[in-house]
């Protein structure tokens, strides 16, 4: 019984293979450049950022904002994600004043200025304002060689999880509703 089963299981193991580099095909007509080919994940988007060794501040920012809820569901988001390299560029007193449980709301609303709702490919991507979760607008431009959300390079796109889209960014995303905030600076 176990033989009748192996062919298909090569098949499927087979056809996996070639998944990856289908998703990955470069198009020259695409709005805005892949700087690095489609990965997938088949968590949600809380997995995916939890798993990855650049993102553990982000993914203790996300529980302490109780984010990490709404971004393991069933809704699609995009996020802008900043690594624990990006994190580190905070003041460290800024990032501990920002986990108190007395600034949640706040923190809330710096995190979700990273977020914007739907699927987002970079291909997707165009030049101009986006509202972002938090509810304030975030400055997206696109040329050939780059995207750059306020100012800021995206340097690693379309991160696919089973409810969004991941780019990496290396800085941390400052709301003007935030600005002076503990020091917090754009």
């Amino acid at each position: 019984m176990k033989s009748k089963h192996i062919p298909q299981t090569l098949l499927l193991l087979g056809m996996t293979a070639f998944i990856p580099n289908a998703m990955a095909q470069d198009n020259s007509n695409e709005k805005a450049p892949a700087t690095e080919k489609a990965m997938v994940n088949k968590g949600s988007l809380t997995a995916t950022i939890k798993d990855s060794v650049s993102f553990s501040t982000l993914t203790k920012a996300l529980v302490a904002a109780e984010l990490d809820v709404v971004l393991g569901g069933n809704d699609d988001f995009t996020i802008f994600a900043p690594t624990d390299e990006a994190f580190g560029k905070l003041k460290p007193e800024v990032l501990r004043k920002l986990l108190l449980p007395e600034n949640k709301e706040k923190l809330r609303s710096l995190l979700l200025y990273h977020v914007v709702p739907g699927k987002v490919m970079a291909a997707d991507l165009t030049s101009g304002d986006v509202k972002t979760m938090n509810g304030e607008k975030a400055k997206i431009s696109v040329s050939r060689d780059k995207i750059e959300i306020e100012g800021n390079k995206v340097f690693s796109a379309d991160v696919v999880a089973k409810n969004g889209i991941l780019h990496t960014i290396g800085t941390v995303l400052i709301p003007e509703s935030l600005e002076g905030f503990a020091g917090l600076d754009k």
